[in-house]
């Protein structure tokens, strides 16, 4: 059982921001920062998986548009990744270093990669930092029986659970 503070601030009196520290009514200290209202671990172990992030639509291009133009879209749709189509159905993905490197006049198809690097909702927050970290990827698809659900970045995964998982 747990204490039933105040959780308006995060700011401690000592000076740290965004940190948040108590001790339970049973002794012993929470690990240091970790919230009160989602805690990383519950009482089985279990963290927070991929699925309980929030998942960002993905702009979908046609495979003959030209790379500026994909560009474009991306830059406004805030987006750090494009799904790519030809005929209806989705062929891969271009990511914002693929989109950088292409020539402006290329169809969009050439700097496709298929789905060969995925998330899956299930999959643990530290599988899919292991996945960034080596793919060196800014954001990844995230897909659930051959649908794509949208995609997470790299910085949600690190602003969701900065320490957690990391044992």
């Amino acid at each position: 059982m747990q204490s039933t503070e105040h959780t308006g601030s995060l700011a401690r009196e000592s000076g740290e921001q965004g940190r948040v520290g108590s001790r339970s009514l049973m002794g012993g200290d929470r690990r240091a920062g970790e919230s009160r209202v989602l805690p990383f671990g519950g009482a089985d172990g279990v963290g927070f998986r991929i699925g309980d992030l929030a998942i960002r639509p993905i702009p979908v291009v046609p495979a003959d548009l030209p790379v500026a133009g994909a560009r474009k879209v991306a830059a406004l749709k805030r987006a750090s990744l494009l799904l790519v189509e030809r005929n209806e159905q989705v062929i891969g993905s271009v990511d914002e270093r693929a989109l950088a490197a292409a020539a402006d006049v290329a169809p969009i198809s050439t700097a496709t990669q298929r789905f060969a690097v995925c998330l899956r909702p299930g999959m643990s927050l530290a599988q899919a930092r292991e996945l960034f970290t080596r793919t060196g990827a800014v954001a990844l698809p995230v897909i659930a029986g051959g649908f794509v659900l949208g995609a997470v970045a790299r910085g949600d995964i690190e602003r969701a659970a900065p320490d957690a998982d990391r044992r």
